[in-house]
């Protein structure tokens, strides 16, 4: 009987290699018009590591990735109703670095991506990955177009050249609110002083003030109207002041007509109401009324809460006027811009 001595790897006449491998190279990356692989050969020996914080994986491959991003800062300062602030945690990738990222209202059975005007899509495009500064920096940027009170979860990935996109990370969670909206007068009715020449025919001590709450993004405007002028059970009348909402003045004259501390009104010059006043206009019966209050600058880290602003109104009256118990009614309407 022979015996033949089988080698398992390369040998010499003094060593034998038990077992070997073939480190890293490099070959030419090979692209198309859609796609590009990353050339590397050789094997990636060894199985990923992992513990509850951390991950790394083997071969040259995870070298060149970016560095997962940490769970971001995802919050609703604002207590919007259509969306959430969004603060990157860059996890110490460079300056150039470029990020995505991942939302789901559903615990990620269906995952969206926030595209580049910071809305959900359902694809992640090239023009979807922005710089740390595209993503608003340290003051974050709002998605918007949520679904009013809804829970969101989001996710982060990074990349850093070709080749070099990481994992997506931990994930931040954050929920908007049900639209909201109050308002309310101080009263529901005011009585003026009896007009007598003790008191020049004239009362410009009385007002209202209005109060509004909500988180509308584009704020409100309080509009009012009158049902009429001042009227006495005869049909005697004191008619409104001459002058419009949109261009009111120093009060002159008989009548009776309103004033407002908004200095900054839409429906004309924003303060000509306080301008070198206060001036005054008449109350319009149409529907739905000239505006007297309003808050139009667009609203997003601070709900508006308990903002207030005072209608203050004047009647004055002459010897000539009929005496007699004159009222009329005022309604005042708010309209959320949402």
């Amino acid at each position: 009987m022979s015996v033949t001595r089988v080698f398992a790897g390369p040998v010499s006449p003094n060593y034998e290699l038990k077992s070997y491998g073939f480190g890293a190279g490099g070959v030419i990356d090979a692209t198309s018009s859609a796609y590009g692989m990353l050339g590397i050969i050789g094997e990636q020996s060894g199985d990923p590591a992992t513990s509850a914080t951390y991950g790394a994986n083997p071969g040259l491959v995870f070298t060149k990735q970016a560095n997962v991003p940490p769970a971001p800062t995802f919050t609703n300062p604002g207590s919007t109703y259509n969306r959430l602030k969004l603060i990157l945690n860059t996890g110490g990738n460079p300056t150039d670095a470029e990020y995505a990222v991942a939302i789901s209202d559903d615990n990620w059975a269906t995952t969206r991506y926030v595209q580049s005007d910071f809305t959900p899509g359902t694809a992640l495009g090239d023009e979807d990955w922005l710089s740390y500064t595209g993503w608003g920096g340290l003051g974050g940027k709002y998605i918007t177009s949520l679904t009013a009170a809804t829970g969101y979860q989001v996710m982060v990935k990074a990349r850093h050249g070709q080749f070099s996109e990481s994992a997506w990370g931990p994930e931040a969670s954050a929920a908007t609110v049900s639209p909201t909206l109050t308002f309310a007068l101080s009263g529901d009715s005011i009585t003026f002083d009896e007009l007598t020449g003790a008191n020049a025919w004239t009362d410009s001590a009385k007002s209202t003030t209005l109060t509004t709450s909500t988180n509308a993004y584009n704020g409100y405007t309080v509009y009012g109207r009158e049902t009429g002028t001042l009227t006495d059970s005869y049909g005697n009348h004191i008619s409104d002041f001459g002058s419009p909402n949109s261009a009111p003045s120093v009060w002159a004259g008989m009548g009776f007509g309103y004033t407002t501390n908004d200095s900054a009104l839409s429906g004309g010059t924003a303060d000509r109401f306080t301008s070198g006043g206060p001036k005054y206009a008449g109350f319009t019966v149409a529907v739905p009324g000239d505006p007297v209050a309003d808050h139009t600058v667009p609203v997003a880290d601070t709900p508006i809460t308990n903002e207030q602003f005072t209608v203050s109104y004047r009647v004055t009256a002459d010897a000539d006027t009929s005496a007699g118990k004159y009222t009329n009614t005022i309604i005042y309407i708010v309209v959320p811009e949402y």
